[in-house]
């Protein structure tokens, strides 16, 4: 008999818990409009990306680089889960080349704190509830504030795709091509500027017989490219953020998060969070490659 009434004071205390839970990520929910203009529309926008000032410039151009394997890591996952080394796949899910940012702590802080109602640090979490929320947002929360390098990688893409068109007449959506088409222009105004009977008759002449650059000068260009676009997508959020705040891509995708925390606390979600614009953001670099490759 002692044993029944255990047993169902448990069931009580965790359907109780349960409830407690449910109810705090409602309260988070409701918060969602006020973190967003607080945050991503103007002004706000402004105070959050503008802390990409400083270390987050000089890791600006590794995270860059580092964007495609991360996207093959989320390729490799799934194969491998597929054939069965389900271990494998989520050590690979987990893993990420990069550096973490300014903007990307500073954001993280605010979600913890003015979002989901948390101290700053999960493990000062006092009562039961928030130590189960804390617990259960850290694999989100780290997932969702590197989803936002996609958002600026897309946005410093198509300001590469303008540049292009605008400059070198080629579609460039990234660094390979529009440093391709750098490494070009430059190749040809040297040779435009060392032609024996004079620049008129080189361009003529160059015109007909492209010239190819020097592997110095591509290597040159391509540095000078990736280094640029990735400043470029470091301080993209004055753009993508009001964007996605009037679009309403901020909005869902926060209440994306918070229905992925409370799955991963009812373990009703055995996948985890796993946002698809990673994939979308990539398509840039899909279509870089080839640009890229094809004009070298």
């Amino acid at each position: 008999m002692f044993d029944m009434d255990t047993g169902k004071h448990a069931k009580t205390h965790d359907a109780d818990l349960q409830g407690q839970v449910a109810r705090h990520i409602d309260a988070c929910r409701q918060r969602i409009p006020k973190f967003v203009v607080d945050n991503y529309a103007w002004p706000g926008a402004i105070s959050l990306n503008r802390r990409a000032w400083g270390t987050d410039v000089l890791v600006a151009p590794y995270n860059f680089i580092m964007g495609f394997p991360n996207f093959m890591l989320r390729i490799l996952a799934p194969i491998l889960d597929f054939f069965g080394a389900h271990q494998a796949a989520q050590r690979l899910l987990r893993s990420h080349f990069g550096l973490p940012t300014t903007v990307q702590k500073t954001l993280t802080g605010k979600l913890m704190q003015d979002l989901l109602d948390l101290p700053p640090n999960p493990e000062d979490a006092t009562d039961r509830v928030r130590h189960r929320v804390a617990f259960a947002a850290r694999e989100p929360l780290r997932i969702y504030v590197q989803t936002r390098n996609v958002a600026g990688d897309i946005t410093a893409g198509t300001l590469a795709v303008f540049v292009g068109i605008l400059f070198f007449h080629q579609f460039t959506p990234g660094s390979i091509s529009a440093g391709s088409a750098l490494a070009h222009v430059v190749a040809r105004e040297q040779a435009v500027s060392d032609f024996a009977i004079g620049e008129v008759f080189g361009r003529l002449y160059y015109a007909v017989f492209p010239v190819s650059p020097s592997l110095t000068v591509i290597a040159l260009a391509l540095l000078l490219v990736m280094a640029t676009i990735a400043v470029v997508a470091a301080f993209s959020g004055f753009i993508h953020d009001p964007i996605q705040t009037l679009t309403g891509v901020h909005r869902r995708r926060l209440h994306r998060l918070l229905d992925a925390i409370e799955e991963s606390i009812n373990g009703s979600n055995a996948k985890g969070y796993r946002p698809k614009d990673t994939f979308v953001g990539r398509v840039y670099d899909l279509m870089d490659w080839i640009k890229g490759v094809l004009s070298f």
